[in-house]
């Protein structure tokens, strides 16, 4: 049983609407720091969410256009009167707007009350680990409040810009390596709070080169989290010691006879590196986010990797069309890379499309469901194997069998290039071709 003005206050809720509408500019000051969840009573929330279509629409928040709003969303009634009559007594009293923004947090911290009660009394049946994180991310947003002095002056930005001009001078590596020096030379390495995509169509060792840039990551000191939709933990953790220790990967997971104590040993040379694994095949975008929070508050996170992004579910219960919860996927995971300041590669399938093309080579419309995927990203890296497409041969007729081409599709300020790869088939490895 919740207890008004302790868990909920309908008059603040009035107060904080009643302002925004009746006052030019209110809304614009408080809007990053409400959403439907602070809102307790029925009434007060479908205004809220008329005001935000309206604030969308690029129109003035005001009483004339909320009200129209709430006539065009089908509302018919506001607590026992017209929608009309309701906006017209809610601003009737409009209070000064001078305490907006403490109003406002008020309005989060009774949200973030109500979204403890709800987990206290929960009961878990059912799939408690989707539904623990649907009550983990209800209780960070709730609790999320943004200053509203986020904005940088010159003075300031110039002097962040100096500090990355003087780094660069020194050499010094800003971002994580993506184990290939001419694209670390040419875009940098992968910074915080970018979204990159490695896609490819099915067997073109994409797991292997992400593998690979986490390994180097780890052994470069940074804390990497592995999301493994498709593989066990161990199987990528056996393809990391072949590639470490030039050993055929077949020999890590099934060692001849006499050499399992050599490569008990290679397993144990990396047992000590901050490599995290996550190997669930039913995670959803809240599991990852829930499961990438708290290995940055435990260990630390530098670099988040998930493999791949068509496994992850939406939530457990999602009707939408599949494109639309790739699209949700992929702002979730941008997500992830903007909130918790790491890079995030997430790996993506690729269509059936290049398979049609003389060359087979692909390109971004290849993306698989959705444009949200090559939107969201700041990066899309597409690796191709001519040998996996059935060319055996190049056009001077060598093998391709180690050949590899890493697209560089998309880099947001950077250039795009082809890059010309060796790929060892034995330690599914990948090198920059000499």
């Amino acid at each position: 049983m919740l207890t008004p003005y302790l868990d909920y206050n309908t008059t603040l809720e009035q107060n904080i609407l009643a302002a925004c509408i009746m006052y030019s500019g209110v809304y614009v000051q408080v809007h990053h720091l409400l959403s439907a969840d602070c809102f307790y009573d029925v009434s007060t929330k479908q205004v809220y969410e008329a005001m935000v279509q309206v604030w969308q629409h690029g129109m003035e928040v005001d009483v004339m256009s909320v009200t129209q709003q709430l006539y065009t969303t089908g509302a018919t009634e506001l607590s026992g009167i017209s929608p009309a009559a309701y906006v017209s007594t809610l601003v009737g009293d409009a209070p000064p707007a001078a305490n907006i923004i403490q109003w406002c947090v008020q309005l989060r911290e009774l949200a973030a009350r109500r979204a403890i009660i709800k987990i206290t009394q929960t009961q878990l049946t059912g799939d408690v680990v989707t539904l623990a994180a649907e009550m983990q991310e209800l209780l960070t947003n709730a609790m999320r409040v943004r200053t509203p002095n986020d904005w940088l002056d010159s003075a300031r930005t110039a002097y962040l810009l100096c500090q990355q001009i003087e780094a660069s001078q020194l050499h010094e590596d800003y971002g994580i390596s993506t184990t290939f020096s001419t694209i670390d030379k040419t875009n940098g390495g992968l910074r915080p709070g970018q979204l990159i995509v490695l896609g490819a169509r099915p067997a073109m060792g994409k797991s292997a080169l992400a593998g690979g840039i986490a390994l180097t990551a780890a052994q470069a000191g940074r804390q990497v989290g592995f999301v493994s939709m498709e593989m066990p933990a161990h199987e990528l953790f056996a393809r990391m010691v072949s590639h470490h220790t030039g050993s055929p990967f077949r020999s890590i997971e099934t060692p001849p006879d006499g050499s399992v104590d050599a490569v008990l040993h290679n397993v144990q040379t990396l047992a000590a590196l901050p490599l995290h694994f996550a190997d669930d095949a039913n995670l959803t975008i809240h599991d990852i986010r829930a499961r990438a929070q708290q290995l940055k508050q435990r260990h630390g996170l530098d670099l988040l990797i998930v493999d791949y992004l068509q496994l992850i579910a939406e939530h457990g219960d999602s009707k939408r069309s599949r494109e639309q919860a790739i699209s949700a996927i992929s702002r979730g995971l941008k997500m992830i890379a903007m909130n918790l300041q790491i890079p995030v590669i997430a790996l993506s399938q690729l269509n059936r499309e290049s398979e049609h093309r003389a060359s087979k080579r692909p390109t971004l419309a290849d993306l698989r469901e959705s444009g949200a995927i090559e939107q969201d990203a700041d990066i899309v890296m597409l690796l191709h194997r001519d040998y996996r497409s059935g060319i055996e041969h190049d056009a001077q007729g060598n093998s391709t069998a180690t050949q590899a081409d890493l697209m560089i599709a998309k880099w947001r300020n950077g250039s795009c290039f082809d890059l010309k790869l060796h790929f060892n088939p034995e330690t599914m490895r990948f090198g920059e071709a000499t």
